[in-house]
């Protein structure tokens, strides 16, 4: 039962609402029988996330196979084949506890898939990644940088492949003629965090970063002729309407919704790693900004350039001219794991 707090909280954010009671749901569902768990950050706000776990459960669900999704609530995992699925999951960002309870799900063996690693602050982490994956059958990696990050801890074989996310459909959406556009709250991590996991130059000034970021975003709008703002994450809305004067989508909880707002764009501005995935997905042009190394990683992939972004960012917008290579990547994810899962 929910108290009244949370029933007031819920009329006044039903996106909030829709997110928990996803949750409840997915801890009910959880323990009924399952053929295959797999954990990841699925019930958060974030949409990049919630597209990958609908790409597990749409590639490994059969009419013989059960596929349960799994986030903090991994004592309910009863399934003979654990997952820890594709997201930046292996690493210490939020404190070694948080990564301790990812590896715990793969106790008992299992795979590790399409997953990014942006690295350890503590050799506590490093020696909790080599132990808890010592056992493991297969373990793919959604880039290069990911792949070199996880060889300091682990000798085993690791795949490069692609973020399972790639493998969504683009919909068949009437265009509306306008410039999509994607930024998210940024420099508002401490400077070594920037520095340790996101490669920004040592002695950053963030205040100073920051301000030049907020300086070129709203150049770029301004620029654009018929800008719109698609938010990937509940905080980006709000991020948009405190600094642009443009149009702004209002957040909703659902990957096929913001594939449609990206399908239905002509070009697109990308920062979030999956408002660069959704526009790969759909060919559109990118103007990329890698705020972050696996954004700059999937853009080189790509075959288009990327800007940081507090330095020069120059209107430009290039085409993808590979996207079935890169989607055959992210399928590469799949027919490994054929190998070990049995229908």
């Amino acid at each position: 039962m929910y108290g009244s707090d949370q029933l007031i909280k819920g009329l006044k954010d039903p996106v909030l609402a829709k997110c928990e009671l996803s949750r409840k749901w997915q801890r009910i569902s959880s323990k009924l029988p399952h053929d295959i768990g797999v954990q990841g950050s699925y019930w958060t706000t974030n949409i990049g996330d919630r597209s990958i776990g609908e790409v597990f459960l749409k590639h490994l669900s059969s009419d013989h196979r059960n596929v349960q999704l799994f986030s903090k609530n991994i004592e309910s995992c009863n399934a003979p084949t654990s997952i820890l699925g594709g997201g930046g999951v292996i690493h210490d960002f939020y404190g070694t506890e948080h990564l301790r309870r990812r590896i715990d799900f793969l106790d008992n063996g299992g795979m590790v898939i399409g997953v990014g690693v942006p690295g350890f602050q503590s050799s506590y982490s490093r020696n909790l990644v080599r132990e808890g994956l010592s056992g493991i059958d297969l373990i793919t990696v959604r880039d290069e940088r990911s792949r070199q990050q996880l060889k300091q801890v682990y000798d085993g074989e690791i795949h490069t492949t692609a973020c399972p996310a790639l493998l969504h459909q683009s919909p068949d959406v009437r265009s509306t003629g306008r410039t999509g556009v994607n930024f998210l709250p940024w420099f508002d991590l401490e400077s070594e965090k920037l520095v340790r996991y996101f490669d920004y130059e040592s002695g950053i000034d963030r205040e100073q970063a920051k301000a030049q970021y907020l300086t070129n975003i709203k150049r770029i709008c301004n620029q654009l002729e018929n800008p719109i703002f698609i938010p990937f994450h509940l905080n980006d809305e709000k991020f948009a309407r405190e600094n642009l004067n443009i149009d702004v989508y209002p957040y909703r909880f659902s990957v096929e919704e913001t594939l449609d707002r990206v399908s239905s764009v002509d070009k697109m501005v990308t920062m979030r790693y999956h408002s660069l995935v959704f526009s790969i997905i759909c060919q559109k042009p990118v103007l990329a900004i890698n705020y972050d190394p696996k954004v700059e990683s999937l853009a080189d992939r790509a075959s288009i350039s990327s800007y940081r972004p507090h330095e020069t960012i120059p209107l430009k917008f290039e085409s993808i001219s590979n996207r079935d290579e890169i989607r055959n990547k992210a399928m590469e994810n799949f027919r490994l794991m054929g190998r070990y899962i049995d229908d």
